[in-house]
């Protein structure tokens, strides 16, 4: 059976949901397609023939399922990759706390945007659009290389429908909706995250059907509660929590009442919803676990008894879990999670899990994060972890954010990891600039194509995926028009 692939946020929950509905009526309309003869007879004569049928599925304006040649999937060498959109989250703040530029200390706050970008079948970038999102960016001299230290700080709903951004600086979050062209349309702007705690700095976003949740991963203060200007020594925050919104047929978003939970999240790396949006998962940098809970009927924590949340932390071997990227598959449910090792040199890593039944997970490959470990990256700070499915083969890919450098793996059925390339792909970053915010941070796949951030010089770098799960290097799209005091502000990226 051939395999259309989708980016990960067009959640292959879709399939699994469609198998349940056996009585679902369903209209097959052929795409005018002369030049290829395609047609239903042609595709069973494929089938029957025992030949793989290369055809594309999209959704036309009255709501049907359309086939067509291959413009809603994808054809094993590409080619026929869908049109679709690119969308690139800043982090501006106010730019004197700009560790390069503490001088422009009488500059206005700048307001964090997204830079839209429309994404043709060769998977080629064009800006078409810039939108303010009406909330600030983290405080750039507190963080160092990357001001979020998080993945999914942006993110493109399961349906294509809708953006969603956090503006840490304003402990807010915005929604847009997607117009026909890819532009976008505010919905909710800075809306706020912080709750009744009060929690601060939303980084990271996940979203299951018509509900939302942000991590508050928190703030660095001193004993007094009084926010610091530079790093403390063990860079632990404080005022950590996860929030839940419902999102509106128009986007607009409202807070999910009873959904705050203010035990976890403090340093976070990353907030994930399993496909049927029956749990979530949260990485823990600085306590070096994966944090689970449960979710009710309603998308709410469950909880004991006594009112308080069922929350169970799972320890990582390798300190620093930072990325995840959980994928419904054949043989189970499975979670990669990416390992940033505290920034030990060449030794930054990638483990996997099975998702049970009851929500727990079960190491598969498991690194240790030491000199000899299989899984290592051989690089520094590995932190963003991205998985596809191809036609060929199944593979994820770690961004090692210093070295602007990506790692490939290869993915087995029953979830094992095997090393492909320590060095699968490179960003091309020159010069030591990581501690003003350079290095490659967030990546997106859209089959065959990987975008990768690259915050040094402001640009999205493009790489195509073979069929052995190598990457070759193609464009990049430098971000532009951006009202930026500096490039080395772009912290986000989601498409389809």
């Amino acid at each position: 059976m051939k395999r259309f692939t989708q980016s990960k946020n067009d959640s292959r929950y879709y399939k699994k949901r469609a198998m349940g509905v056996a009585s679902a009526s369903l209209l097959l309309t052929v795409a005018a397609c002369s030049d290829t003869g395609l047609s239903l007879e042609s595709i069973q004569a494929d089938l029957d023939a025992g030949e793989q049928a290369d055809i594309g599925l999209s959704i036309n304006d009255d709501g049907n399922l359309v086939i067509g040649s291959g413009t809603g999937g994808v054809s094993d060498d590409g080619a026929n990759a869908a049109a679709g959109a690119m969308y690139a989250l800043t982090n501006q703040h106010d730019p004197s706390q700009q560790i390069s530029s503490p001088d422009l200390a009488s500059e206005p706050d700048r307001i964090n945007q997204i830079v839209a970008y429309s994404r043709d079948a060769n998977g080629e970038l064009v800006q078409i659009g810039l939108y303010d999102t009406g909330g600030l960016g983290e405080n750039i001299r507190n963080s160092g290389a990357n001001p979020l230290a998080s993945q999914d700080p942006l993110i493109v709903s399961k349906d294509r429908r809708f953006v969603f951004a956090v503006n840490p600086g304003s402990e807010s979050i915005s929604s847009f909706s997607i117009n026909d062209d890819f532009t976008l349309t505010p919905a909710s702007l800075n809306v706020s995250t912080s709750g009744e705690s009060g929690a601060q700095n939303p980084v990271s976003l996940t979203v299951f059907e018509d509900i939302l949740y942000v991590v508050n991963t928190g703030n660095f203060v001193d004993a007094a509660g009084v926010e610091l200007d530079t790093l403390p020594a063990d860079r632990n925050r404080t005022n950590a929590s996860i929030i839940g919104f419902r999102i509106a047929e128009d986007g607009t978003l409202t807070e999910l009442a009873g959904s705050e939970t203010t035990t976890v999240g403090a340093n976070a790396g990353s907030i994930e919803f399993t496909e049927d949006g029956s749990d979530l998962y949260i990485t823990q940098r600085r306590t070096n676990e994966i944090i689970h809970i449960g979710m009710d009927d309603n998308f709410l924590p469950i909880t004991y008894d006594s009112g308080e949340q069922r929350v169970n932390a799972i320890a990582s071997i390798t300190p620093q879990p930072f990325g995840t990227d959980l994928y419904p598959a054949e043989n189970g449910t499975f979670l990669l999670v990416s390992e940033g090792n505290n920034g030990a040199p060449g030794l930054s890593a990638l483990s996997s899990y099975r998702v049970e039944d009851n929500g727990s997970l079960t190491g598969i490959s498991l690194s240790s994060g030491v000199v000899g470990d299989p899984l290592v990256t051989g690089f520094t700070f590995g932190c963003w972890v991205e998985f596809v499915e191809t036609p060929t083969g199944d593979f994820a890919y770690v961004s090692n954010t210093p070295d602007g450098t990506i790692t490939s793996y290869a993915v087995g059925d029953e979830g094992g990891l095997t090393l492909l390339e320590s060095l699968a792909g490179d960003a091309g970053i020159t010069g030591d600039d990581t501690q003003n915010g350079g290095g490659v941070l967030d990546a997106e796949i859209v089959y065959p194509y990987l975008y990768q951030v690259v915050n040094n010089d402001g640009r999205i770098a493009q790489f195509e995926i073979g069929a052995d799960g190598s990457l070759e290097r193609m464009q990049d799209v430098e971000i532009t028009d951006t009202e930026l005091l500096r490039a080395r502000m772009f912290v986000g990226l989601a498409g389809f």
